[in-house]
Formats: structure tokens, C-alpha cells, sequence
């Protein structure tokens, strides 16, 4: 006879792998022949970009640019420094050993370290160290048994739990160029010294089988104006993006996880519409994670006491639920004497990149430095310099409710500070957005192909005295001796199924 069987087909993520790795990238920028001599570098930004990735069994091939933008001094009857933007590719084989190749992964890329020198005036060698940050998921379908027929007879343990049920998973590429207009205000353009751009404001919408996501690239940009005065510019701007993103069977209680990396930005004066105008190439990746939120009860475990159960089981480890906490650190510095008499603050970069997140128990520590990158300018030459300041970072806080069965991913995801200038001093200002990314993981059972078979009783007596050992429950108890817990239970005159001490003696009745 076979089985009645009621299932339930969760799609869920198995554990993510969280990792970070570093490289170096060697390069030789090549000042153009359009462009003045190089007498001293003063700064290197570099941002890297990814914009391919290739899984390859316990390796991974990443392919991207470096945007590189070059402060440096010239000999010039106009201009005492000049800036440079280049690009280059570069490619890394990465080594990961614990991402199987079906996984969907993400990295982001961060430069950590730019180590720069000028062997001759047409060429800046650069060497960046880049930390990859690798996140991989891989989903696997579930199938939980919700509960057998009444007329099986069969004995069910049974569980409860809430669960993300992925419905779809999918990647969109937001591309376009856009021109910008910089405030009335602001001076007419000759170059962009350097330019810094964030993703901020996202949002999406709904709409029938589509939802609409939003956002704008903020973009932080220091200039050289046309007169020649040799004051540098600084100025904000805002590069809107949407996009329509097409998913299957959206409901009323579809929820959505979306996620932002920033693939490619490329910006550029316009003079052939304005000298106030910028015109920005941009290119993004939205990962979209639709779910539902689904409380469930299933079978954990079950026999019978008549027939002889046999089945394939393969145990994994999934994440129920995924839980983003975030906590806010306000830090404050003030640094006596660090600027130079006659020396003007231009701008600064606040490189969290040396900072370290651990995670011991409940509680989250942030240790490391803040590396504070000054740009300076002296106000009789105009003449520009770098400064370096490093900000010890000693926090800690409690994350609620992290119990044994969680994992606990912690990384600084988002940063924004000021810095101003008194005098010889400065008063820095940074906030620091720290995730915690929980999992709430279980080892489910995916039970497969039971087969039935007569039930041999003849090693069981129908009468047993059992004595209580470490580890045993009332339900193994019952699983062994092909009775059940409630038996044992009113057999015994049990208060507490859920309590039996070590040593206990209890009568087993078939």
C-alpha cells in the first residue's frame, strides 16, 4: 500500500559564503601628448570596477577597470597642477575553493592601497591592492513533508518555522549616459581633477508584472575652473537612474530584496553643449530577490509502528530566514596642528577599507583606523599637497536575539563624514553604517522514494524497562521500541515530555 503524502516545495538559499580577498594590480599610465610634463604626483585616486565574472570550479576569473584620476604638479604659465583620468583593464584569478560553480555570486571591489612613483615625466607607475568582496549564495528546492494521511498511522515529530520562499532571482543591467548641468553658481569647467560617485536614494514600485527601481549616483567632483586663478572647484551633483525589471507572478504579498553595484561610471566636461556641463556614462547591476514570507509546520522526522519505513534522506543546511540589522556609529576626532601655516583645506576621502569587523557571540566589535586623505592647497603658491591622518577605531555593540543556530555576517556598507578646517585644526566627523546580514539556518531533511516493508518485532520486547541515557528524548525513545510518546507519557505519569533526567528508569509497553 502506498503512502498518502501532502508536500510543500520551499526554494531556499543554502549558507552564504562571506569572504574577502585582496590582489595587486601593477600599471603604467602614460601621460598623453596632449597633456603638460609630470613634475610631481601629488595624488592617485584610483576606483575599481567589475564587470565580469567567471566561476570556475575553485577559481574565479574577474575582469573590470581602474579609473584612475591624477593630481599633478607641471611647469605651466597658466596652471601650477593639472589633472589626469585614465582607465585600464585589468583581469585576476581569484582563489576559492569553497564556491561551487552553480553559485550566484557578487563581488565588489574596493581599493585599499594606491602605492604610485614617477620614473620620468611621461609615466606614473602605479600599484593598487584591491579587496574583492565575495558574496555566493546557492539556492536548493526543498521538499518538506507537510503530513501523511490519518489512515497511515504513521508517528510524525513534527516542526514549525518561518521561511523566505524564494519565487525569483534575477540580475538587470541599468545603463545610460546623461548630461548634467552644474549649478548657476558653480565656475565654468577646464578639468576634473577627481570624481566620487555613490549610489543613494533607491527605491522601487510595483506594477502588475514589473516593478520599477530608482536611485540616484551621487557624484562628489573637483575641478580646475577656465580662468587662472588656480583655485581649485568643488561641487555636487546628481545623476538619476530607473529602470523597469520584468518578474513572473508578482502577488500582494511578494516581497522584494534589491541590491545595487556600481559596474562602470565615466564622466567628462561637455564643452560642445556647455562648459557647466558634465556628461556621465554609467552602468549598474540591480539584483532583484523576490519572496515570500511563509509560516510552516512540516514533518521532521517520523516512523511507524506497524510497518518497516525505509527512505533516502539527504540532510542540508539552509537559511530560513535572512534578518539585516543595522547600527549607526557617530565618530568624532579633533586633530590639533595638522595643517600647515597658509595651507587651505580642498578636499578630503575617508578610507574605512583598514577597518576590521569580528563578531564573538552577540556582541560586535569595529577595530582599525580611519585613514583621513587630505588635499591642501598653499594659499601664496597654490602649489597642492597631500596629507595622511590615521583615526584609531575602537567600538563595540549587541546585536538582540543571535542565537546558536545563526550566522552572523558584519561589514561597514555604507560611510559619509565631514571634515572642517580651524586654523591649524581640524574636526573630523564620520558615520559609519554597519550591517549585520543574519542567517537563520536549520538543517532540514529532503526525504525521498520511502519504501514500506513488514515490520520485524523480533529483537523488541513488548515489555522493557529503559534507563534514561545523555542525549535521548522521549521521541527517540518511542522511535526505538516502535511505540509512542504518548504511551510513554501515561505509562510513566510523565509532567514534561520535553524533560527526562540522566538515569531515570522507564517502563516501555508496546
Amino acid at each position: 500500500m502506498s503512502l498518502n503524502i501532502e508536500r510543500k516545495s520551499l526554494n531556499l538559499n543554502q549558507c552564504v559564503v562571506n569572504k574577502n580577498m585582496s590582489a595587486w594590480v601593477e600599471q603604467d599610465i602614460i601621460v598623453p601628448d596632449s597633456m603638460p610634463d609630470a613634475v610631481k604626483i601629488v595624488t592617485v585616486m584610483a576606483t575599481p570596477y567589475i564587470s565580469n565574472v567567471e566561476n570556475m570550479e575553485t577559481k574565479m576569473k574577474v575582469s573590470g577597470k581602474i579609473n584612475y584620476f591624477i593630481i599633478y604638479n607641471v611647469n605651466d604659465e597658466k596652471f601650477i597642477s593639472r589633472g589626469l583620468y585614465v582607465s585600464y583593464p585589468y583581469t585576476e584569478i581569484l582563489d576559492v575553493d569553497d564556491v561551487e560553480k552553480d553559485a550566484m555570486v557578487t563581488i565588489i571591489p574596493i581599493c585599499k592601497n594606491v602605492i604610485y612613483s614617477l620614473p620620468n615625466e611621461r609615466k606614473i607607475s602605479t600599484k593598487c591592492e584591491i579587496l574583492f568582496k565575495i558574496a555566493a549564495k546557492k539556492q536548493v528546492i526543498t521538499d518538506v513533508i507537510n503530513k501523511f494521511a490519518d489512515e497511515d498511522m504513521i508517528e510524525c515529530k513534527m516542526c514549525k518555522g518561518k521561511f523566505n520562499n524564494i519565487k525569483q532571482c534575477k540580475k538587470s543591467i541599468i545603463a545610460a549616459k546623461e548630461d548634467v548641468i552644474l549649478p548657476k553658481d558653480s565656475n565654468q569647467m577646464f578639468e576634473i581633477l577627481k570624481a566620487d560617485p555613490k549610489i543613494k536614494n533607491t527605491e522601487y514600485k510595483e506594477s502588475y508584472n514589473k516593478i520599477m527601481v530608482k536611485g540616484d549616483i551621487e557624484v562628489i567632483l573637483l575641478y580646475l575652473s577656465d580662468s587662472s586663478d588656480n583655485q581649485i572647484n568643488k561641487v555636487s551633483i546628481t545623476v538619476p537612474f530607473s529602470s523597469m525589471i520584468e518578474l513572473d507572478n508578482i502577488r500582494d504579498n511578494s516581497k522584494f530584496d534589491i541590491s545595487y553595484i556600481l559596474q562602470d561610471f565615466d564622466i567628462k566636461v561637455n564643452p560642445d553643449i556647455d562648459s557647466r556641463t558634465v556628461s556621465a556614462n554609467y552602468q549598474i547591476e540591480a539584483n532583484v530577490t523576490m519572496f515570500e514570507d511563509e509560516e510552516i509546520e512540516y514533518v521532521e522526522d517520523f516512523y511507524s509502528q506497524t510497518r518497516e519505513l525505509k527512505y533516502d534522506e539527504n540532510r542540508v543546511q539552509v537559511v530560513k530566514k535572512d534578518i539585516n540589522v543595522l547600527k549607526r556609529l557617530d565618530i568624532r576626532e579633533n586633530i590639533n596642528n595638522i595643517i600647515p601655516e597658509d595651507m587651505r583645506l580642498i578636499d578630503y576621502n575617508i578610507d574605512t577599507s583598514y577597518i576590521t569587523t569580528e563578531t564573538v557571540g552577540s556582541t560586535v566589535s569595529v577595530d582599525g583606523t580611519i585613514k583621513l586623505n587630505l588635499l591642501l592647497q598653499d594659499q601664496n603658491t597654490f602649489e597642492l599637497e597631500s596629507k595622511s591622518v590615521d583615526v584609531i577605531v575602537n567600538e563595540k555593540f549587541e546585536l538582540e536575539n543571535v542565537g546558536e543556530t545563526q550566522n552572523v555576517y558584519v561589514s561597514i556598507i555604507d560611510k559619509s563624514g565631514t571634515v572642517t578646517q580651524s586654523g591649524n585644526d581640524i574636526e573630523m566627523r564620520v558615520i559609519l553604517d554597519v550591517g549585520a546580514f543574519i542567517e537563520d539556518v536549520a538543517n532540514m531533511s529532503i526525504i525521498d522514494k520511502i519504501e514500506e516493508s513488514e515490520l520485524d518485532l523480533s529483537s523488541i520486547n513488548s515489555i522493557n524497562i529503559y534507563i534514561v541515557k545523555p542525549g535521548d528524548t522521549l521521541w527517540n525513545i518511542a522511535k526505538k521500541y516502535k511505540t509512542s510518546v504518548e504511551k510513554i507519557v501515561m505509562t510513566n505519569n510523565i509532567e514534561n515530555p520535553d524533560v527526562i533526567d540522566v538515569g531515570d528508569k522507564l517502563l516501555i509497553i508496546r
